[in-house]
């Protein structure tokens, strides 16, 4: 999980992985760490572990959505 989207974007399509979290809004863990939480524990019960395989995941998206 990372919010440097300008160093892991580019190894997202470079090399295989476990799977990226990314979330471009710094604040966020300082703001709501618990919504963060929540975010990452939805993203996993709905895809999985081995569903984020290779995957780049936007929490700021699924923050959003889990929030509205």
């Amino acid at each position: 999980m990372t919010n440097n989207a300008k160093d892991f974007e580019p190894l997202h399509r470079e090399y295989d992985h476990a799977g990226i979290l990314l979330y471009y809004d710094q604040k966020l863990p300082d703001t709501d760490p618990q919504g963060l939480a929540r975010t990452v524990d939805e993203v996993f019960n709905q895809y999985g572990i081995d569903g984020i395989t290779n995957q780049l995941v936007d929490l700021g998206e699924w923050y959003d959505w889990l929030h509205e």
